[in-house]
């Protein structure tokens, strides 16, 4: 029995041990910087149906704070709803804002993936969710999706993606 335990103990640790933590820096994004054009789809929780809608962004380095990247969002048809985010890596580049950095690939194209989850809400009614984040670009493309896993249920939702090219 004992070794038993110790063989299970040996393997969780070589596992953990083996493991390396996610990371990203200012510098991955690189290829995100500048302005683009596209849309926005997102799920209307209401119809339950996509709408997709004309938007650009403009990404950029806070020159003032490190480690920050500024989303610029416009929309040509719905100004009003025009805003900024701000994406601040911290601890070591293992989280993005409050989201975990859940991976960083380089595709056979160049394309840079990087996905990040955090626990939140979302919906109508507010719902305990896992929000998933992925962020891909390379030198023409460039998307962010937003997808949401409803706690107590398996199903991933897309609620948006936005799609820009330069």
């Amino acid at each position: 029995m004992k070794l038993f335990f110790f063989a299970t103990s040996f393997i969780v640790m070589s596992f953990t041990l083996g493991q390396t933590m996610k990371s990203i820096s200012q510098k991955d994004f690189n290829k995100a910087m500048g302005s683009w054009k596209g849309s926005l789809t997102y799920l209307d929780y209401k119809s339950g149906k996509p709408y997709t809608m004309p938007a650009n962004i403009v990404v950029s380095i806070n020159t003032k704070v490190q480690n920050e990247i500024i989303l610029e969002y416009i929309y040509p048809n719905e100004p009003n709803a025009n805003g900024k985010d701000t994406l601040k890596i911290k601890k070591n580049g293992t989280m993005l804002n409050k989201a975990t950095v859940f991976s960083i690939n380089t595709m056979r194209d160049g394309t840079i993936q990087i996905i990040t989850d955090e626990k939140g809400e979302d919906g109508n009614d507010n719902r305990k969710a896992i929000l998933r984040h992925t962020y891909s670009f390379n030198n023409s493309k460039f998307t962010n999706r937003k997808e949401v896993q409803f706690i107590g249920t398996d199903k991933w939702i897309q609620r948006n993606e936005y799609v820009f090219y330069k």
